[in-house]
């Protein structure tokens, strides 16, 4: 890998504490699910490989609830973290979710400046077409990259481009779920995300 210039990140599990905004939603639009389920929904891309199915209208439920939902007490442990990254790196967002949530609490929050882009499902639904898009418009080397992330479908959709990634335990999947995936590293607090970059500079 050569010297890292810029950190992408997922949104919820990592920005976003929303792991009960999310499970709540999905049990209100398919009750039947269970815990297994909700975290097998994430093994993969949850657009291609669902284990939950949504329907057009329980989707657009489900985004209208979550941007209603989101509060800045979901990212304020990653408030002063991000401002930290963002003042030594070109920071990005690659997300699953609505964009319109992601932006408005930012903006409330005070870190929308830290974020060059912020990709969600409205710009296309695979992050792999999303990480090729900021490789694009950016003229971002793919080698410069770390991807920051908390479930097992997005490391191996980064794994696909050969981008390495900060896998952390205190978002939707766990060590031994994350591991089977093969991360880079695997990560248990923001202290340990900001010393591996760090070590990766």
């Amino acid at each position: 890998m050569k010297k890292l210039k810029h950190i992408v990140f997922d949104f919820d599990g990592v920005i976003a504490d929303t792991f009960d905004i999310l499970y709540a939603l999905s049990l209100e639009c398919d009750p039947g699910i269970s815990d297994e389920d909700f975290s097998a929904h994430h093994d993969g891309n949850v657009y291609e490989e669902p284990r939950i199915k949504f329907t057009p209208e329980s989707s657009a439920y489900l985004y209208d609830e979550y941007c209603k939902r989101l509060s800045p007490s979901h990212i304020k442990e990653a408030v002063e973290p991000i401002k930290r990254l963002a003042s030594k790196y070109r920071l990005f967002i690659i997300s699953s979710n609505e964009e319109r949530g992601i932006h408005s609490i930012l903006k409330t929050s005070g870190i929308s400046d830290c974020f060059k882009a912020t990709y969600g499902y409205n710009t296309h639904k695979s992050k792999i077409v999303k990480f090729e898009m900021i490789r694009d418009k950016f003229g971002v080397n793919l080698d410069e990259i770390v991807f920051v992330t908390d479930t097992l479908g997005d490391v191996k959709e980064a794994n696909k481009l050969g981008i390495k990634t900060i896998a952390e335990t205190f978002g939707f999947h766990n060590r031994e779920r994350l591991s089977q995936g093969n991360p880079f590293k695997i990560v248990d607090t923001w202290e340990e995300i900001e010393n591996e970059i760090k070590l990766l500079t």
